[in-house]
């Protein structure tokens, strides 16, 4: 639609486009995380993380390989020298998150996704304990002149997009309960320990 003048701006993954292609400018976003999404407890790392070899043993619920983020956690486990259990894919994260709801086996989803609708435990996906993170970014047609309101939204957005990224986060288990237990210390004049 870009290229056909039809829309101004488009949002997607930085690496959907070509870093050759030199028709289109980008507004660099805050990056997208790589998540999985379980119903059952799943055997973690380090901070609320699990490692992309550790995943090889469990059914995984992923996206088409037409996402960016999925030929990205394919390379990854290529690159760990595992063979994913993919059973099944889908075009829509939130067919995943539903299956996994149901103990189907672990969704694979980008944190842009709102996940906290369903009653999961999410982790952050690493490897070599680093977070699998893409990078977003908003493009334009360089043929074409960016309107000035246009570049403003770029602008906009972007502070936007660093404010409320990532949109879902890992869980933080037993931490909800140690909260409540510390307020409910604190509202009878109890002191935390």
């Amino acid at each position: 639609m870009m290229e056909r003048g039809e829309i101004h701006l488009g949002q997607n993954l930085l690496r959907a486009i070509a870093p050759t292609d030199t028709r289109f400018a980008n507004h660099p976003l805050e990056a997208v995380e790589l998540l999985a999404a379980s119903h059952e407890p799943l055997v973690l790392g380090e901070g609320g993380a699990i490692e992309v070899a550790r995943l090889a043993s469990y059914p995984l619920l992923v996206l088409d390989s037409s996402f960016v983020s999925r030929r990205a956690f394919d390379a990854t486990c290529s690159l760990a020298g595992i063979e994913a259990n993919i059973v099944f894919e889908s075009r829509t994260p939130h067919a995943l998150l539903a299956m996994a709801e149901k103990g189907h086996g672990v969704a694979i989803v980008p944190s842009a996704v709102r996940i906290d609708r369903y009653p999961l435990r999410i982790v952050r996906v690493t490897y070599q304990g680093k977070a699998l993170r893409e990078p977003l970014a908003i493009f334009w047609d360089r043929r074409r002149p960016l309107p000035s309101y246009a570049a403003a939204f770029c602008n906009m957005l972007a502070e936007y997009v660093l404010e409320v990224f990532p949109i879902s986060r890992p869980s933080e288990p037993e931490r909800g309960s140690t909260v409540r237990r510390t307020v409910a210390r604190k509202r009878a004049g109890a002191e935390p320990r």
